[in-house]
């Protein structure tokens, strides 16, 4: 089932019809403007309009007006952005899982792009932000919706062709585009396909193992080895991150001994050189 507003550029509804013909996808809805895909494909979440039929479900939109990032920062989006939202089958009372998979998700992005350009090879800053070339050039926001249902969206920004960045970044997150870092031209719906393709393949890896999906993360580190700042019960900690955990867990060093740094429970907020 594809859903379209009639106004969508030729080349997003041609990448999103090869994607359900490919059985990447089972359904998808696209329009030109909305405040977020991550907000539009909740909503259809939570009234139980989504069976499991359709799934994989797509999201997309030309442009977004309030993209939300991860902990309250706002992805700004234009006509060099990619922007979409899937919504996926998950194991919610699986915790292992649910930590599992943003770093599956971050790490399907970093999949595509080293495939697509090399020799690039991208990194990833905890827990699914993707880097290349010394900046951001991709972000992943993971919700659920509260209850029972098992459903995850999964909501995906890229700089494609511009570099917007982020509004209330205080931290001074530096932004990249992939047609800065290559040195070409690229248009958002030409790599949208493959990326899909590349996401939807790793979560599906991270279900049957998760040792693949932690060793590749492992050698992704962007903080292995680097002194980090990050917020823990209220208050700003400093230490050296060690790695990932087993369990996707964030380790760092701190003067009060070793913290294992979860989803939800700490924010990374500065990285600086040893």
């Amino acid at each position: 089932m594809f859903v379209t507003d009639g106004e969508v550029e030729p080349a997003g509804m041609q990448a999103i019809e090869s994607l359900i013909v490919n059985e990447v996808l089972a359904s998808a809805e696209y329009c030109k403007t909305t405040s977020s895909t991550n907000t539009r494909a909740l909503v259809d979440v939570r009234n139980g309009s989504i069976d499991e039929a359709s799934l994989p479900k797509c999201y997309l939109t030309d442009g977004q007006t309030a993209g939300r990032g991860r902990h309250g920062r706002s992805w700004q989006s234009d006509g060099g952005t990619l922007t979409f939202s899937v919504v996926m089958k998950s194991c919610i009372s699986n915790i292992r899982h649910m930590q599992i998979l943003p770093l599956a998700v971050g790490l399907g992005i970093a999949r595509f792009i080293d495939f697509e350009f090399a020799p690039l090879q991208a990194k990833l800053k905890w827990p699914n932000d993707v880097n290349i070339g010394g900046g951001k050039v991709a972000g992943v926001l993971l919700e659920t919706s509260g209850d029972s249902l098992g459903l995850t969206v999964i909501g995906v920004g890229m700089n494609v062709s511009s570099e917007p960045g982020l509004d209330n970044n205080p931290q001074g997150i530096s932004v990249r585009s992939l047609t800065q870092v290559v040195g070409r031209k690229i248009r958002r719906y030409d790599v949208f396909a493959p990326l899909m393709e590349s996401i939807v393949q790793t979560i599906n890896e991270s279900h049957n193992d998760f040792k693949v999906i932690i060793d590749e993360f492992r050698r992704r580190c962007l903080l292995t080895g680097q002194e980090i700042s990050f917020q823990h019960q209220n208050r700003e900690c400093v230490g050296v991150c060690e790695g990932i955990s087993e369990d996707g867990a964030l380790l760092v060093s701190t003067p009060r001994g070793m913290q294992v740094i979860n989803s939800g429970e700490a924010r990374l907020v500065r990285i600086t050189k040893r």
